[in-house]
């Protein structure tokens, strides 16, 4: 009778297979890059100075990566909660640790043997705490090993934090990083660790600048070292040539009762190439379309970008555009922060705010952009338009349509005969700007902002060519090059103007200036979707 009385929990304790779950874990999506920065988010959360990367292959093509910190450590209970996966909430919210599996799940993404060895007060016991996946595949337990560390492990926490507080994250197996070489320790394996560290090294430099920047206030100072040598901070803005931005906002967000917070928006517009201070300034500012864009920081640690955030595409006259969005914490959600602190989200407020902020910049950053270029196109129209000058010039005596008769001094109107008779017109008379440029001239802009207009140059039938406007810009510029494309590009607005000169009279004048203006304002639209030419094109 009594077992009628036994009350059955409709609950069950589920636990998952140790071996799917740590296994599939590995395959969360971390690159190399996110990985390590991921380890090195604990160090400075630990509030470690100093921080050494050590990424090495030994004679036997095995790679071994660490970072050692001189951190505040970690006793036995603080090592355990470290290396379970959802570790618990740290007290300090600010800490660039988030959703305690970071640690876990960056490293065995590329290493099968996960180590953290510390030392939690100075001059105290050095622990060692090891995840190992075989094993825990072998005896199907969440097993974590928790031993003395070897006089080598300690000897590598000391070369960072002599005999005091500190971690060492170590990985070892690391089998998910080079591809499988036929010399696994040969040169051409070697050569693809050292991109990986190069690589790695940059990306630290531009994720902790901030931290990195003795001169930067933001954030705690941190010295990161790869490999002994030391990682400078890299400023995406270039302030030593910026200055300050063209716009900053500071705008508050509610979230939650009685509770605010707020994220900070700076729109910088870099110099063109010819306006830095020197090229050693051009080559660090890194002017390259991937880098155009929103920097995002959490806590003053780049978290995303650079990108427009799905909002744009990136164009190259967009390059010299770069905008920084800081927040920190208390927006966590309001910014959907994913697992690996790589991405951001914006929900369509943000969206539409972020959207609204940035007109100002992106016109301002496509204006300087597009008169460098137009500096540039012009400078270099001589060379363009050369080929097309000589091969037009050989035909033109036979292709001549209308002959200059008079100038009028006080008005500039010129007076030119053709098979209609004589009409009076307002064309440009102008000289060579360059030796052999009889024929076709670029020059910056031109009246209506048309594509081209006809003119004499010195006594010849010419055409002048707007380089301001977009059919050049998107045409003309990425056809440079093939001297073929140019000049037929260039015979055919020549034909254009040697058959007005050649038709024009006083009846229809003004219906050819209405065609040239209309022309050009088609081909204004039809070349909006085309790309813009490629920065090497310039």
């Amino acid at each position: 009778m009594a077992a009628d009385n036994i009350v059955v929990s409709p609950y069950l304790d589920v636990p998952p297979d140790p071996e799917r779950i740590i296994e599939g874990l590995r395959d969360t999506g971390y690159e190399f890059n996110t990985s390590m920065a991921d380890v090195i988010d604990n160090s400075i959360a630990a509030k470690a100075r100093n921080i050494d990367v050590a990424v090495a292959m030994d004679f036997g093509g095995q790679i071994l990566v660490s970072v050692a910190d001189d951190g505040c450590g970690m006793d036995r209970d603080g090592l355990i909660n470290a290396m379970r996966y959802g570790s618990k909430r740290r007290a300090d919210q600010a800490s660039l640790g988030k959703f305690g599996l970071g640690l876990k799940t960056a490293s065995t993404a590329f290493c099968r043997r996960l180590s953290a060895i510390s030392r939690g007060k100075d001059g105290g016991q050095v622990l060692k705490a090891t995840w190992d996946l075989d094993h825990i595949a072998t005896v199907e337990r969440w097993e974590l090993q928790l031993v003395e560390a070897t006089p080598d492990e300690v000897k590598l926490l000391d070369a960072v934090a002599k005999g005091k507080t500190g971690t060492v994250i170590l990985w070892e197996r690391v089998d998910r990083l080079l591809k499988a070489y036929a010399v696994p320790d040969g040169k051409a394996a070697r050569n693809a660790l050292k991109r990986y560290v190069d690589d790695l090294r940059f990306h630290v430099s531009m994720v902790y600048q901030r931290f990195l920047d003795k001169s930067d206030k933001r954030a705690q100072d941190v010295s990161i070292r790869i490999n002994g040598e030391p990682v400078l901070p890299w400023d995406p803005y270039c302030v030593s040539e910026t200055k300050t931005p063209i716009a900053e906002k500071v705008q508050k967000v509610e979230i939650g009762d009685n509770d605010r917070a707020e994220f900070t928006v700076r729109a910088f517009i870099l110099p063109r190439k010819d306006e830095f201070a020197n090229q050693a300034a051009v080559k660090d500012a890194r002017l390259t379309n991937d880098m155009q864009g929103l920097y995002v920081y959490r806590e003053n640690r780049l978290i995303h970008g650079p990108d427009w955030l799905d909002m744009y595409s990136k164009e190259p006259h967009m390059t010299l555009c770069r905008i920084e969005l800081s927040f920190d914490h208390k927006l966590d959600d309001a910014f959907q922060v994913d697992i690996k602190k790589s991405r951001i989200l914006l929900d369509d407020s943000l969206y539409d705010w972020m959207q609204k902020f940035l007109q100002g910049p992106r016109r301002e950053g496509s204006e300087r952009y597009r008169k460098g270029v137009a500096a540039t196109v012009t400078g270099a129209a001589a060379l363009i338009h050369a080929v097309s000058n000589n091969a037009i010039h050989a035909q033109a005596e036979n292709l001549k349509t209308a002959a200059l008769k008079e100038v009028d001094g006080a008005t500039g109107d010129v007076t030119i005969s053709n098979k209609n008779g004589v009409t009076k017109l307002k064309i440009k008379l102008v000289e060579q700007k360059n030796s052999g440029e009889c024929h076709v001239q670029a020059v910056d802009s031109l009246q209506d902002g048309v594509l081209w207009e006809p003119a004499f140059i010195d006594g010849n039938q010419a055409v002048r060519i707007n380089t301001g406007h977009p059919y050049y810009h998107k045409v003309y510029i990425p056809n440079k090059k093939s001297g073929m494309t140019v000049q037929g590009l260039d015979s055919l607005i020549w034909g254009l103007c040697a058959a007005e000169l050649g038709n024009v009279s006083e009846s229809n004048k003004r219906n050819f200036e209405e065609m040239r203006y209309e022309v050009s304002r088609i081909l204004r639209r039809l070349v909006e979707d085309l790309p813009d030419p490629a920065e090497d094109d310039l």
